[in-house]
């Protein structure tokens, strides 16, 4: 393993976002967890997989160029590895300039594309999404309570992946992908 790449991936990505002040999606007057969270969960179900090093450390730091300002090539620098970069890149929606429809539909063209790293990678970030969603609905919420786009959107996003993670994600990632959808659905 190599440590340093990880290593300086966490900080980097902790940093970003705290001094962005992220947190968490919840509904009004629901504890917000910080994001970071988000971040080590993805990173963690990467490593439990036993994928690269610098898979894991793309799991910490894959929305750094939607959320913390970050272009490919800055991030590639700062990390000192292109790969990581590239990773990252794959992941990221394009421009919030489009609307949510549209970033939607380029992303699941691009994952048509993806390596089985970056649909590893992308199932993982979608994964702790549901989960986040799940412990929310477990709690007495509705979906609708705190998600811009309400169910029957995020059904359709999430069954569009769920198509292309059956393939070329690892097993242990899909399978927790499942578990947290299934739980979405019911």
């Amino acid at each position: 393993m190599n440590n340093n790449l990880v290593m300086d991936a966490m900080r980097l990505a902790e940093r970003a976002h705290r001094l962005k002040n992220q947190f968490r999606k919840a509904p009004k007057g629901e504890d917000r967890p910080s994001y970071f969270l988000h971040l080590v969960e993805v990173a963690w179900m990467l490593q439990q997989a036993g994928l690269a090093d610098e898979v894991v450390a793309a799991g910490y730091l894959h929305d750094m160029l939607e959320d913390c300002g970050y272009t490919r090539d800055q991030l590639a620098e700062e990390v000192g590895n292109k790969q990581v970069a590239d990773l990252v890149q794959w992941v990221s929606e394009p421009g919030k300039d489009r609307s949510w429809e549209e970033r939607n539909a380029v992303y699941l063209e691009r994952m048509r594309d993806a390596s089985s790293d970056v649909r590893s990678l992308s199932c993982a970030d979608k994964t702790s999404n549901l989960r986040d969603m799940g412990r929310l609905l477990d709690r007495g919420y509705k979906l609708d309570d705190f998600l811009n786009r309400g169910l029957e959107r995020q059904l359709a996003k999430f069954n569009g992946l769920d198509e292309l993670y059956k393939e070329n994600v690892a097993d242990s990632i899909y399978s927790r992908f499942t578990t947290a959808f299934e739980r979405l659905k019911e």
